[in-house]
């Protein structure tokens, strides 16, 4: 089956992405506004600003508008202090003002701060590589034995560093050693420039930044499947042409796109399907959303 993927960002304010088959059926859709910054991902270099032993979790200036919440499940072993006294107590293993680096994993709202962890994972096109982690994995949804089989092999065959854990994405079906190889090594740059930024004196830092909606679809929807990519804005359009040049150049010529193409969801038979999409959304006050996140772990 082949698949297009929409980039509606004519809007300075609002961009919508949509991945649909060649029948204009709705297979993923994904929309971010200007007016909530995404820094889900993002990686800063912060600084223990308070520890709160009853919640087991530290609080960490990372350069946000309010401080953000480290649980002690999400803190690497390697920031844990000495302590001779063996208690194993958050209070006796960090410490106020010390600085470690920390990636949000769910952004802030309201009045709360953004989630944290000190288990950095990085996303490439076929891979996604975990800095301090010792876990290599394949994707569920490649789901052919032979096939995980080949890939696991692959993946023994680069020779990665034990301190340094791997899963491939879905995009890693069929991928050939040469290719992912690639995709490692443009990751480990990654991870060495923001190690190499992480020394400069200073805190907070923004030390690594997710690229934006537009790059983000390509990275994550495209594939072989993949026959045309429709952008109806200059400035994306270019910088969707040259990261698909650095991820699949032989794809670059793929897309039959063009920047002055009057791209608009309202025009194509999307448009139903988009409104059934948001049928039962409803618009709900500060105090219920805040009320709604409280309870959402009994409601799952």
């Amino acid at each position: 089956m082949s698949y297009k993927i929409l980039i509606n960002a004519a809007d300075p304010e609002e961009c919508r992405i949509a991945k649909i088959t060649e029948k204009n059926k709705l297979e993923e859709f994904q929309t971010e506004t200007t007016a909530r910054e995404i820094t889900r991902g993002n990686i800063y270099k912060g600084v223990i600003t308070r520890v709160e032993p009853s919640l087991q979790a530290v609080f960490v200036d990372y350069g946000g508008p309010r401080n953000g919440f480290l649980q002690r499940h999400e803190i690497h072993s390697d920031y844990f202090q000495d302590n001779p006294t063996g208690k194993k107590g958050i209070e006796n293993m960090l410490s106020v003002d010390q600085e470690l680096l920390v990636q949000i994993t769910k952004d802030p709202i309201l009045k709360k701060g953004a989630m944290l962890t000190t288990y950095i994972s990085l996303p490439g096109r076929h891979l996604v590589l975990m800095p301090g982690s010792k876990n290599r994995g394949i994707s569920r949804k490649i789901e052919d034995e032979s096939e995980r089989s080949r890939i696991k092999e692959l993946v023994t065959s680069l020779k990665i560093h034990e301190d340094f854990g791997v899963i491939v994405r879905t995009a890693g079906d069929k991928c050939t050693k040469t290719v992912v190889a690639k995709d490692f090594k443009n990751l480990m740059r990654i991870w060495k420039t923001i190690k190499k930024n992480a020394m400069i004196p200073g805190v907070p830092q923004l030390l690594y930044k997710e690229p934006n909606a537009a790059i983000r679809s390509i990275r994550d929807y495209f594939s072989d499947d993949v026959t045309e990519i429709l952008v109806d804005n200059d400035t994306v359009y270019q910088e969707v042409k040259d990261f698909i040049n650095i991820i699949s150049p032989r794809h670059k010529k793929l897309s039959n796109t063009t920047p002055h193409l009057n791209l608009s969801f309202q025009s194509m038979r999307l448009r139903n399907k988009l409104s059934l999409f948001f049928k039962d959304v409803y618009h709900l006050s500060a105090a219920a959303l805040w009320l709604l996140t409280r309870l959402k772990p009994w409601l799952l």
